[in-house]
């Protein structure tokens, strides 16, 4: 019975101006995002070629993953020339210019596709699942027609959500297939097993976005105010709170910015020169060179020391506050499993610190010999899901089984009349 229905949800609005409407939109914006994913890939590629540094030299930069095509997420950051230097750490902007006006548009990604259209699509997709059915009158029908309220839900629910995963899944698996097929990447077992992964959980979050449509349509008696019901929860969920999440986090943890620390660093490394040059002036014959080298050193080292543990507090704040939303914890499994998160940022700082602090005396030449290579791997799958991501799929997980209990017992105290 669940089967009959499910196919009677499909074959009704297979042929539907909805169906059309909304998978031409998501054909054309995942042809929008690969196209703009793999140009901005090409380009960070060129830069890490122009920017990457000769043997020998302290300079430290990543080369990027072809995964930030999916969720590009702090790959920005992450892919940034780091000038290791007396003067400490010293982060640059890519030198590859772009245009400025393209700045002012946001290039949307896949995972903008799933958290954002892919949730209003299935939305739309169920919202009148069963307020249409009860305007028609054709509830009444079924139900007095031995179809059972479980079957009905359950296979509304299936119905509904494979006119929205089948497209996405096909659509999906394409996108990749062709990004794998670009010369310059590489598309590895790692590769596709992450990708996998990511598929796994835009269906799950595909589904518990039916389920929320599926909900209101059962709270209601009409579809229009099922309708504005439902994209009330959508902003709520995708917009509202993830942003008034990290407001908060914000607001919680007083942790100062970038550019300040750096700053104080500037200033005390001048303030060390200038004693250099004024002990220099009373003893000629000193080694104050070496003793400034080491008060710089001993600085950056105590400034680090101090800002990344309030920098890791607001990280921690951040992701526990976004893990009560399910766009939040979206967001943060998938960058995290596409390397291009929190968690893979805060990896590459420490190691840059670790690399900068072991080659100190070699960079600045008070001790001899060439600084040893940086080496860097991003975090496996593997590592990613026990240190966050399981979390994160655990959230997801809960909050789809959350709302398709709730959709599925009102349904089965709603009133058909």
């Amino acid at each position: 019975m669940i089967w009959h229905i499910s196919k009677k949800e499909i074959l009704e609005n297979l042929l539907s101006y909805r169906f059309f409407i909304l998978t031409g939109l998501l054909i054309l914006l995942m042809a929008v995002v690969g196209i703009v994913g793999y140009g901005d890939l090409m380009q960070r590629l060129e830069n890490y070629e122009m920017l990457r540094p000769a043997p020998g030299h302290p300079n430290v930069i990543i080369e990027p993953t072809p995964l930030s095509v999916i969720a590009k997420g702090m790959e920005e950051n992450l892919t940034r020339l780091h000038e290791v230097s007396v003067l400490g750490i010293t982060i640059r902007q890519n030198q590859q210019s772009v245009n400025r006006i393209f700045s002012l548009f946001a290039a949307p990604d896949l995972l903008f596709t799933i958290k954002v259209v892919l949730s209003l699509v299935a939305l739309l997709f169920s919202f009148d699942a069963v307020t249409h059915e009860k305007e028609q009158g054709t509830l009444k029908l079924l139900l007095a027609n031995s179809v059972g309220r479980p079957s009905l839900i359950i296979g509304k629910m299936i119905g509904r959500f494979t006119l929205v995963a089948a497209p996405f899944t096909v659509l999906y698996l394409v996108f990749l297939l062709v990004i794998s097929l670009v010369p310059s990447v590489v598309a590895t077992a790692d590769f596709w097993m992450r990708s996998l992964v990511i598929l796994l959980l835009g269906l799950c979050y595909t589904f518990l976005f039916t389920a929320i449509g599926l909900l209101v349509s059962s709270l209601v008696h009409r579809s229009a105010t099922s309708m504005i019901l439902g994209l009330s929860l959508w902003l709520l969920f995708v917009y509202v709170m993830p942003n008034f999440g990290v407001t908060l986090a914000k607001s919680i943890n007083d942790v100062p910015a970038a550019d300040r620390i750096e700053m104080e660093g500037r200033l005390n490394t001048i303030k060390a020169i200038y004693e250099r040059i004024q002990r220099e002036k009373e003893n000629p014959g000193g080694s104050e060179g070496r003793r400034m080298m080491l008060e710089i050193k001993n600085f950056t080292l105590r400034l680090i020391e101090s800002y990344r543990p309030q920098m890791n507090s607001l990280v921690r704040t951040t992701k526990t506050i976004l893990r009560f939303t399910p766009a939040g914890a979206l967001h943060l499994a998938m960058t995290d499993i596409c390397s291009t998160g929190l968690y893979e940022e805060n990896r590459l700082k420490d190691a840059v610190v670790q690399y900068a602090g072991r080659n100190f005396d070699r960079i600045n030449q008070l001790e001899q010999g060439e600084p040893e290579a940086f080496m860097y791997r991003r975090a496996s799958l593997v590592e990613v899901l026990v240190s966050t991501g399981f979390v994160d799929l655990l959230v997801i997980a809960l909050f789809t089984a959350l709302f398709v209990v709730a959709a599925y017992v009102k349904f089965l105290n709603y009133d058909p009349r």
